[in-house]
């Protein structure tokens, strides 16, 4: 159950963004919606709620090295896809529609692509970090 509050506690808000939406369609503060920004925006904010989470959370690994990599590529992760995710809701909630449909999935698709890029650099590339000392024979 300690799992699951978080959660439980998410899922209540999402519905009580939506309610507040609706409420404030309802009393006129804000216009009707039916291209659904505001259901838009929320998604956005989902992401961002999810892409926090996901360097708190490291799994078992054989040796320090591997642990070390994979926390590095989930802090990469996280930065990566909270950016896109309030650059998303950001465009949903002020872009003319055409911008905010194009953009906002580049933004998300760039997330995807840097995360992507730099777990393979990261986990098979890269040899710990360690670089040759300079000196007078290795400039």
């Amino acid at each position: 159950m300690k799992r699951l509050t978080p959660n439980i506690v998410f899922a209540i808000m999402i519905l009580a963004g939506a309610l507040a939406f609706k409420y404030a369609q309802r009393i006129g503060l804000i216009g009707p919606d039916p291209d659904g920004r505001a259901v838009q925006v929320i998604i956005g904010l989902t992401l961002v709620f999810f892409a926090n989470a996901i360097p708190k959370k490291l799994g078992r690994w054989r040796n320090a090295e591997a642990a070390k990599r994979a926390q590095s590529a989930s802090r990469v992760a996280g930065w990566s896809f909270t950016l896109s995710g309030l650059a998303y809701s950001g465009l949903w909630a002020f872009a003319p529609l055409p911008v905010a449909d194009t953009v906002s999935t580049a933004a998300v698709a760039s997330a995807v692509v840097v995360t992507f890029v730099y777990t393979v650099w990261c986990c098979t590339g890269r040899t710990g970090g360690e670089t040759a000392p300079i000196s007078a024979d290795n400039p």
